[in-house]
């Protein structure tokens, strides 16, 4: 029972690689096109580039990768406490 909370961190990065997985694969390509468009935007305006205080590559590797194990652990945390919470009122029951 004291195991609920670290196995549900663990089921929640689990499932937050997965994510980052997804989103590297699927979102990022159109991230580049929709930055592809802005840069061709702001050329035909003839606005000065703007500096990149945070490469892409940074942002689309570590960037994408840290909130979303953070929020991952979080969430399979508080879903495991939550959903063990009558397993353990159950178990504290028959034991008295």
């Amino acid at each position: 029972m004291d195991r609920l909370l670290p196995r549900g961190m663990f089921a929640g990065i689990l499932a937050a690689l997965l994510a980052f997985l997804f989103a590297r694969i699927f979102g990022e390509s159109q991230v580049n096109l929709s930055i592809a468009y802005e840069a061709h935007q702001a050329a035909l305006a003839h606005e000065p580039a703007e500096p990149e205080l945070v490469s892409r590559a940074v942002q689309a590797g570590w960037g994408l990768l840290t909130p979303i194990v953070m929020y991952g652990a979080a969430y399979g945390g508080l879903f495991r406490c939550s959903s063990g919470a009558p397993m353990v009122a159950r178990v504290l029951e028959a034991s008295s």
